[in-house]
């Protein structure tokens, strides 16, 4: 048995002025910018006592601030060094700008996982280089693996691996007939996949 937990970020938000209009700031830079609030800190530093994180034997993060700060008390705590592997990473959307979405961008995107926009990534894609990472972490011999990331990525593998649907406001994922998530993710955000010789056999959201 191995056990996987898939971690989403902490919030952010911090009052910049350069970044009132966010969507029209370049998005390279403010993706690079975007930190986690004071609040934030407080959450993902309560990490540390989740009772079921307690056994971590390696920590990764993809290569974003938020992921890397979501990160660093598990880390400290512990004392494991924090892994960066691109295989982790926020999508690439494939824009300049956050305004040259489609408004309804996050249904298309998780209802045809084909689209693709200027030179950026497709959620097969993301896909595809996340389950690489994911197969190549079950060939590990380490048994609990904490694995800091993004939203996106992180409910376009729940889809792969369970039953997801999503009406433009609200998922809903099921897992051999129970329920895992019907609303959206919170920040942080903890899903506990075991695997038995690879295959998943379940899925849980953990309260914090």
């Amino acid at each position: 048995m191995k056990v996987i937990y898939l971690i989403r970020h902490s919030n952010t938000g911090v009052n910049i002025v350069n970044y009132v209009d966010y969507k029209n700031v370049p998005w390279d830079e403010y993706n690079r910018n975007m930190v986690l609030s004071v609040d934030g800190e407080k959450k993902a530093k309560s990490l540390c006592d989740v009772k079921e994180l307690q056994d971590i034997e390696e920590i990764y993060a993809s290569n974003s601030p938020r992921a890397i700060a979501t990160a660093k008390y598990m880390s400290a705590e512990k004392n494991i060094p924090i892994k960066l592997d691109n295989r982790i990473n926020e999508r690439n959307f494939g824009v300049k700008y956050i305004s040259e979405l489609p408004d309804n961008f996050n249904y298309l995107m998780f209802n045809n996982k084909d689209l693709r926009l200027g030179n950026g990534e497709t959620l097969n894609e993301v896909d595809k280089r996340f389950i690489n990472f994911i197969n190549e972490k079950l060939d590990d011999s380490s048994n609990n693996i904490a694995i800091f990331l993004h939203g996106i990525i992180l409910l376009s593998y729940l889809g792969v691996i369970a039953n997801e649907t999503f009406d433009g406001k609200i998922f809903k994922i099921v897992f051999n007939g129970e329920k895992v998530l019907d609303g959206n993710l919170s920040a942080p955000d903890i899903y506990k996949i075991t695997y038995d010789n690879k295959k998943v056999i379940k899925i849980e959201r953990i309260e914090l």
